[in-house]
């Protein structure tokens, strides 16, 4: 299954309320994966239209301008990422839970064809100074990460798994790091398995 197969088996099915006359979910999901393989800039609202098989007044009836819909695409991207930082406190052991969690978001970013990597950390950065708003979703998906991870090894510590002189506040910054050149790296081509090896590396260098 690809990851834009993924993302739209996930989006589609959660529940919503009246329908309109065109599928707002299915149009979304289309929209998200133009904004992966091109980011915010380089997307125009004829690619859009063609994409979320919607002609361009409808699209700004349903969602408004372009940075309106990308910004509901990074949304829901997000959205799936927070689960993956819940899944974080599903194994007791904590080097395991973050092994799982950075084998799962590989499968995420080398999900497409070509691999795409993460939708946030490789298409935000580069329109966050001309746009505003996105450079705040930027921050609140990097604060929220950061909290998700720090929650994580303080109740490893409380566990007895991880020394008390850790800082779970600067060590959560660098497991984010990682997971940001993870996904750099797979827009240059670097290898699933390579990816998972140095996942690795990181946590056993930080978690210790």
């Amino acid at each position: 299954m690809s990851i834009f197969q993924f993302f739209a088996n996930e989006y589609i099915n959660m529940p919503r309320g009246r329908p309109r006359e065109f599928n707002e979910d299915e149009a979304i999901v289309a929209a998200a994966e133009l904004f992966w393989r091109k980011g915010l800039t380089a997307t125009s609202l004829d690619d859009l239209a063609r994409a979320m098989k919607m002609n361009r007044p409808s699209i700004y009836n349903a969602f408004g301008n372009k940075e309106a819909i990308y910004r509901k695409s990074l949304a829901f991207f997000c959205g799936q990422l927070d689960t993956a930082v819940e899944a974080l406190d599903q194994d007791d052991d904590v080097v395991r839970g973050l092994i799982a969690f950075f084998d799962q978001a590989i499968d995420v970013y080398c999900g497409g064809s070509p691999p795409l990597g993460c939708l946030m950390v490789c298409t935000a950065p580069s329109e966050a100074l001309s746009h505003p708003e996105v450079k705040g979703d930027l921050k609140d998906l990097i604060a929220r990460l950061d909290e998700g991870f720090a929650r994580r090894l303080v109740r490893a510590q409380a566990d007895g798994q991880l020394e008390t002189t850790l800082d779970p506040s600067c060590t959560a910054q660098l497991l984010q790091a990682t997971l940001q050149t993870l996904a750099l790296r797979v827009r240059a081509g670097s290898t699933p398995d390579d990816l998972r090896k140095l996942a690795r590396c990181a946590v056993q260098a930080l978690i210790r």
